[in-house]
C-alpha cells in the first residue's frame, strides 16, 4: 500500500490532498444571493390581465380536461379547435379572433382523426389554421419540443394534448404516485408559463367510481390537479353530459353546466341544477302541464305509489323548485 507521502498515490499533478466535501445542501460561495421583491412591488408593477382567448373555454395557462372513455372528449376538443381556428362560437360564448392551433392526436391515428374531421364538416379556413401532430416526444423531452415549437410558432394561441396517458413518461415504479403526476403536469405548465396568451388543454381519463367531489373522478392523484390552472371534468348525463369546471381564474358564478350531443357536436342546454336525472324528470313532468300535478296524478305517470310522488314533490319544495298550490305541485313561478 502506498504510503501517505508516496507522491505515486495520486496522478501526475493531483492534488496531495483530497478537497474536502461540501455539506449536502451549502450553497457554493460563488452563486449569487437571490433577490426577492415586496408585495407592494409587485402588485404596483404593470402585468397584463390573462388572457382570454374564448372566455370563459380557452383561458392562458394549463387545463386538464377528464371524461370516461367514448364519452365524446376529443370531439369537444376538436369542436373548440375549429371554433379557435376560424374565430367562432364556442358553447355559449365565442373566440373573438382567430388564431392558429396545435393539436397532439396521439391516440386516434392518421385513419380516424381524418374520418372525425371529415365528419364534423368544419370549414376549410377552420381545417387550414389547425396544425396536427400524431407523434411527439414523451416528458421533459416533449416538454422541451413544445416550449421550441411554441417560440418558433408564436402565432400559435391554442394547443390541445390528447392525451396525458402518451404524453407523460411512464411513472417509475420508485417515485410517488403524488410526486410523479405532479411533476408530468408541472413540466407542461411549465412551458405554459414561458408563452404567455397561449392556452394547453390537456385530456385525460376519470375513473369508473364517481365521487361526490367531481375533481375525485380524475384518474390519479391530486398531484394532477395541483399543478393546472383549471380543471375541467365531464360526466355522462341523461341528456348527454354534465360539465364541471374551476380552477384558479374561473370566475363564473356556476361552475356545472349541461351539454348534449347533436349532429356529432355538442351543444350547451344550460347551467346544471344540481339535481339527480329522477328529480330532473319529476320537473319536467310537472312542467309539461299546465295546472301541475298531484302526487296522485305523478305517481300514475312514473309508475310509483301517491305516496311516493308526494316525497319526490316534497324534496323538490324544500329545494326551491316546485310549490304546492291547491293540492298540486307546480312549478315555482308559474302562475295557475
Amino acid at each position: 500500500m502506498a504510503s501517505q507521502n508516496d507522491d505515486s498515490a495520486f496522478p501526475p499533478g493531483a492534488l496531495k490532498e483530497r478537497p474536502k466535501k461540501k455539506p449536502n445542501g451549502e450553497v457554493p460561495a460563488d452563486r449569487p444571493v437571490p433577490v426577492g421583491e415586496s408585495a407592494f412591488s409587485l402588485v404596483e408593477r404593470d402585468i397584463p390581465d390573462p388572457v382570454r382567448l374564448c372566455d370563459p373555454w380557452a383561458t392562458e395557462g394549463l387545463c386538464i380536461i377528464a371524461g370516461r372513455p367514448k364519452l365524446g372528449k376529443t370531439t369537444l376538443m376538436r369542436q373548440k379547435l375549429a371554433a379557435a381556428a376560424r374565430g367562432g362560437k364556442f358553447l355559449d360564448s365565442s373566440f373573438s379572433k382567430p388564431v392558429l392551433c396545435m393539436f397532439l392526436s396521439l391516440e386516434e391515428g392518421q385513419l380516424l382523426s381524418r374520418l372525425k374531421f371529415k365528419q364534423a364538416n368544419f370549414t376549410e379556413s377552420a381545417l387550414a389554421g389547425i396544425q396536427v401532430f400524431f407523434s411527439w416526444e414523451r416528458g421533459r423531452e416533449g416538454a422541451d419540443m413544445l416550449d421550441r415549437y411554441l417560440t418558433e410558432n408564436p402565432d400559435v394561441q391554442y394547443v390541445v394534448i390528447d392525451s396525458l396517458s402518451r404524453f407523460r413518461h411512464i411513472p417509475d415504479s420508485h417515485t410517488p404516485a403524488f410526486t410523479a403526476d405532479y411533476e408530468a403536469v408541472t413540466m407542461i405548465h411549465e412551458v405554459a408559463k414561458l408563452h404567455p396568451g397561449v392556452c394547453i388543454d390537456i385530456v385525460h381519463h376519470t375513473r369508473k367510481a364517481k365521487g361526490d367531489d367531481p375533481l375525485d373522478d380524475i384518474s390519479g392523484t391530486y398531484g394532477l390537479t395541483a399543478a393546472v390552472d383549471t380543471c375541467v371534468v365531464l360526466r355522462h348525463h341523461s341528456e348527454g353530459a354534465s360539465m364541471f369546471i374551476t380552477g384558479r381564474l374561473w370566475a363564473r358564478p356556476d361552475d356545472t353546466y349541461l351539454l348534449k350531443r347533436d349532429s356529432g357536436r355538442w351543444e350547451m342546454i344550460g347551467v346544471s341544477m344540481g339535481l339527480s336525472e329522477e328529480q330532473i324528470q319529476t320537473i319536467n313532468l310537472i312542467k309539461a302541464e299546465a295546472l301541475g300535478l298531484s302526487g296522485t296524478a305523478l305517481g300514475d305517470k312514473l309508475g310509483i305509489t301517491a305516496q311516493s310522488a308526494w316525497q319526490r314533490i316534497d324534496i323538490l319544495i324544500e329545494k326551491g323548485f316546485l310549490v304546492k298550490r291547491h293540492g298540486r305541485a307546480c312549478l315555482k313561478g308559474s302562475v295557475v
